[in-house]
This record gives structure tokens, C-alpha cells and sequence, in this order.
């Protein structure tokens, strides 16, 4: 019995490297503040589905070829694709010309660095945590963190060095 439970975690630790692994490399054309307006633009305007151009379904295909449930959306020449890789969603926004810009990854608990995880817990020790999202952008990298206690959501987003850059408690 302890074997076959090693042997378990072993291989969900293996499945979780691997998919976590397979990120591509996010485009250096723009800078991290860049890349944030034009988020934060794209966020703000009204999206709408579309197919995308061909260069971009490629550029799309090379970067996550185990991409399945594919659905894709636009607005001010921003492109954000939802889609699934081995049980896991993500998220990619690309601009028109196919550089890659930001990703999201839903992550979990134990996949976050150990100072992030710290953070979180030690300002909201007796809370659960919800929902974990991993996001490259740029040259950051910061985890969005929902967390639970009864009626009380807490969402924070940290940095991988431990600061946090966004906190939001709701009663």
C-alpha cells in the first residue's frame, strides 16, 4: 500500500512537471509596462469571438501543439485564446502579428514557489485556497491567488519573489 501511494505521487509530480514544462517562451518585442496597457486596454473593450488569421492559428499551433478546446477572441488587435493542455486551462494573448504576449495557467497549490505560498498563508493562515492562476507576462511572473474562509474571498496577486502587488478582500 505505501508503495503503490509513492508510486501515485510520484507520478502526479512527474504529470504536473510536465505539463507546467511545456510553456513557450513569451515574446520580447514589448516591454513588461507595454505588455500591461495593452491587457488592461484589451480587458476593457468589448471582445468578440473570431478565427483568427492563419500565421496566427500556426504561431498558435507551434506554441501549444497539445492545445485542445480552442476558442478564441479579439479586440484592439489583441488576440486571447482559452484552451486546454492535459486537463489544464490556460490562457495565451497574442498580438495581431503572433508574438506571444501574456500566459495564464491554472496552477495548483503545491505548484506555487514556497515564499508565494508563505505569503499567502501567513497573512490569511485559516483560509482555503480556491483558485491559483500562474501568469507570465513579459519578464514577471506572478500568481493570482483566490482564497475562501465561510463568506469571505481574499484575492491576491504576488510576485515569485513574495510581494504582493494586489490584495482585495470581499465581505
Amino acid at each position: 500500500m505505501r508503495l503503490l501511494k509513492t508510486l501515485s505521487m510520484a507520478a502526479s509530480l512527474l504529470f504536473v512537471q510536465t505539463a507546467a514544462a511545456q510553456n513557450p517562451a513569451i515574446s520580447t518585442q514589448y516591454s513588461n509596462e507595454e505588455i500591461a496597457q495593452a491587457i488592461k486596454t484589451y480587458k476593457a473593450s468589448h471582445s468578440r469571438d473570431v478565427t483568427p488569421p492563419a500565421n496566427l492559428q500556426q504561431k498558435f499551433l507551434t506554441d501549444f501543439p497539445k492545445a485542445h478546446s480552442v476558442e478564441w477572441e479579439a479586440a484592439n488587435d489583441i488576440y486571447e485564446v482559452e484552451f486546454d493542455v492535459k486537463f489544464r486551462d490556460f490562457k495565451a494573448f497574442y498580438d495581431s502579428k503572433g508574438a506571444l504576449m501574456m500566459i495564464v495557467e491554472e496552477i495548483y497549490r503545491s505548484e506555487l514557489p514556497a515564499v508565494v505560498r508563505n505569503v499567502a498563508e501567513s497573512k490569511y493562515p485559516k483560509y482555503d485556497f480556491e483558485d491559483i492562476d500562474k501568469i507570465q507576462r513579459g519578464t514577471e511572473t506572478f500568481y493570482k491567488i483566490e482564497m475562501e474562509r465561510g463568506e469571505v474571498e481574499v484575492k491576491l496577486v504576488v510576485k515569485s519573489d513574495g510581494a504582493i502587488i494586489e490584495e482585495r478582500v470581499d465581505y
